[in-house]
């Protein structure tokens, strides 16, 4: 199977790498986004006043070497029942999603492609009017399958699940399990781009580049991953020429197709 990825300009062809886009620069503001809940809030907030006891008891000991042990521990127990009175499940909520979205955001980048090579709305979002390019991969590539080196759900690649549901997290004490349908699913709205997307560790990029103090997280495709290259209808004739000739010398076993518009048809793909 094919696998499309629209783009607005040539500047893959020079380097034949993808960026691996984080989170918080996505088009759509709820990529990524889960529904965080806390499974059982009395047991999350207990093991937060165990995990913490001993440790608060042996500091106020030592800052207080004037009161008993019985006093220092009273004191410690009269704390943790007030933590727990005044403990607020939402705030830690809270807490627990912008961890969460920070660290996704610092390491988890994702590449969203597409079954359609041949979607009007795409074309003109996603290339530039037309005056773009659609690279169609071969899903099967060694591009697309996970690397011993990296984490769980990256370098794998997955379609794309469409619903209005947040995929939820739930957080038990000292666990937070991540389903990989967080990076998987899309409201309903964009059920039209049929997306299939593999996600990447950011730390493991060939190259980052600084934009504008941003970083830009790029990722190496092997040249034989590329089966077909698709011009837009309104690419510039000179520099249409200029990359179909590099092609047909640097690759040959690409194949170059053009898009153009039937009134009749609507999209048509032919041969260049």
């Amino acid at each position: 199977m094919l696998v499309y990825k629209y783009m607005p300009t040539d500047r893959f062809f020079t380097n034949f790498k993808f960026r691996f886009t984080p989170a918080e620069d996505l088009n759509d503001p709820r990529e990524l986004v889960p529904d965080i809940r806390l499974r059982n809030p009395d047991r999350y907030v207990n093991d937060i006043v165990a995990r913490n006891l001993e440790s608060t008891y042996w500091r106020l000991r030592i800052a207080n070497p004037l009161l008993s042990a019985d006093e220092v521990w009273g004191r410690c127990v009269a704390a943790a029942e007030q933590f727990k009175e005044n403990f607020d499940p939402n705030s830690s909520v809270r807490e627990i999603y912008e961890m969460f979205m920070r660290t996704t955001n610092r390491h988890v980048g994702v590449l969203s492609l597409t079954e359609d090579p041949c979607n009007e709305v795409m074309w003109a979002h996603y290339a530039a009017n037309y005056a773009g390019f659609v690279v169609g991969l071969d899903s099967e590539s060694a591009f697309f399958q996970p690397k011993q080196n990296e984490p769980r759900t990256c370098g794998e690649l997955m379609n794309v699940m469409y619903t209005n549901t947040a995929p939820v997290v739930y957080v038990e004490p000292r666990k937070l399990d991540i389903p990989k349908e967080v990076f998987f699913t899309k409201t309903v709205q964009w059920e039209y781009e049929r997306e299939w997307r593999m996600i990447k560790y950011l730390p493991h990029a060939d190259e980052v580049l600084d934009v504008g103090g941003k970083a830009i997280h790029l990722f190496r495709v092997p040249v034989e991953a590329v089966k077909e290259v698709i011009f837009g209808s309104k690419v510039d004739p000179a520099a249409a020429s200029r990359l179909d000739a590099e092609i047909r010398t640097r690759a040959p076993h690409i194949q170059l197709r053009q898009v153009s518009f039937v009134p009749s048809d609507g999209l048509k793909l032919s041969s260049r």
